[in-house]
């Protein structure tokens, strides 16, 4: 957990939590000699948040900061657990009491989930908004007989209200456990069909493109309270910060930044010494060229929104080892203009791995594979193999000479 000094370097006024703050289920080798995951059970969960709770750089965090946060599947309890997940009692309460909720809170005591809003004010009476949805608790996948649903209603009215309450906020920072813009899913699907590994990891990336239903009612209830919204988002293990133009999917430019694989990415998980070369062989950043639709950083990252009064701007940074930014965007508050015509909403450009046709998504994945592939050669194959014939030829220069005599 080497990047929570960088975090407390940082000097924030408030850390959220945005889900996985611990891993409650784990991989195993089921009986029947498949792989699959269990749930590791309560006391391991408790544990699990008390080991992250004695951390000395997060409770200096705690000291200085206020810690806010919602959950995501695998602090929930199990990967992708949603409304039927039998310990979610046990879990809220486990959750809320890592984030020393006070007892008798509303939070406590609604009937539903973690869902959450904090206004944060400065001296000049200026103000910033937290809402964290919880995406958990009421969430159904969809099956034959119904699209599915991400929140209940009782949380879409609580939202719309927070969105709305006065005072107004300047800006809102929505919360959510998955990505909002992303939609990692589609450009796997056409391997799919052929790559097992391909198939579990498609199935498994949740994001709220998956549902077109509710995505555009989150829009469509961020618009209709004319909220000036940046979100931030988990869940991937990989750094992002999803752009769309205004007029894609709200008047003004839409942000979405991923923060997530704080202690470990894709690249850092496989055995050793699959794992060594992993990580001295991939590349942290990758273009939007090589793997549509947005920049990705690779390697262990938390991220940053910065408010400047004075500049009338908000800045979303997402940084590395050392507090380094790898990635960054940002918008002043006059760009959320709320009085766009509403003909630019049909605009084209937008979300380019769901306008991408089936076919163009097939090509663009076996492209990104087969560049991964010869960067893995040119870092690891072409120097072993260079290796191989410098120790050959030093051999022969070493070994001794043969005269007719001999």
């Amino acid at each position: 957990m080497s990047l929570w000094k960088d975090v407390a370097d940082e000097g924030a006024d408030a850390f959220a939590w945005l889900g996985d703050v611990v891993y409650a289920d784990e991989k195993v080798r089921l009986p029947d000699g498949s792989k699959g995951r269990v749930y590791k059970g309560e006391d391991a969960h408790l544990e699990a948040y008390a080991e992250m709770k004695a951390h000395p750089e997060y409770a200096r965090i705690r000291a200085s900061a206020d810690v806010v946060g919602t959950w995501d599947d695998h602090d929930y309890g199990f990967n992708n657990a949603g409304k039927h997940w039998s310990h979610k009692d046990f879990a809220k309460k486990a959750f809320l009491d890592f984030l020393d909720e006070p007892e008798g809170s509303e939070r406590r005591t609604r009937d539903g989930g973690v869902y959450d809003a904090v206004d944060y004010v400065n001296s000049q009476g200026r103000r910033v908004r937290v809402i964290l949805l919880d995406l958990r608790w009421d969430l159904e996948e969809s099956d034959e007989s119904s699209s599915g649903s991400f929140m209940s209603e009782t949380q879409w009215a609580w939202f719309g209200d927070m969105l709305a309450a006065e005072p107004r906020p300047d800006v809102t920072i929505v919360g959510s456990g998955i990505q909002v813009l992303e939609a990692p899913h589609l450009i796997l699907q056409p391997l799919a069909k052929y790559v097992e590994p391909a198939r579990l990891i498609a199935e498994g990336l949740e994001n709220w493109s998956r549902n077109k239903r509710e995505k555009d009612r989150l829009f469509a209830t961020i618009k209709s309270t004319k909220s000036h919204v940046v979100f931030i988002s988990g869940d991937v293990h990989h750094g992002q910060i999803a752009v769309e133009p205004a007029g894609c999917y709200l008047p003004y430019k839409t942000i979405d930044i991923t923060a997530s694989g704080f202690t470990h990415t894709p690249f850092r998980e496989p055995r050793e010494p699959i794992r060594t070369l992993s990580l001295f062989a991939t590349p942290r950043f990758f273009n939007s060229w090589i793997l549509p639709a947005f920049d990705r950083w690779t390697g262990i990252n938390y991220g940053v929104i910065e408010v400047d009064w004075k500049q009338g701007r908000v800045s979303a940074m997402v940084k590395s080892t050392g507090r380094e930014t790898v990635l960054e965007e940002s918008m002043t508050f006059e760009d959320f203009d709320e009085d766009a015509p509403e003909k630019v909403e049909h605009r084209t450009g937008c979300s380019p791995i769901i306008e991408m046709s089936y076919e163009e998504r097939g090509v663009r994945i076996v492209l990104f594979f087969a560049w991964l592939a010869s960067v893995y050669a040119a870092h690891a194959v072409v120097p072993a193999v260079l290796i191989y014939v410098t120790f050959r030829s030093l051999k022969r220069s070493l070994a001794p000479k043969r005269t007719k005599s001999d």
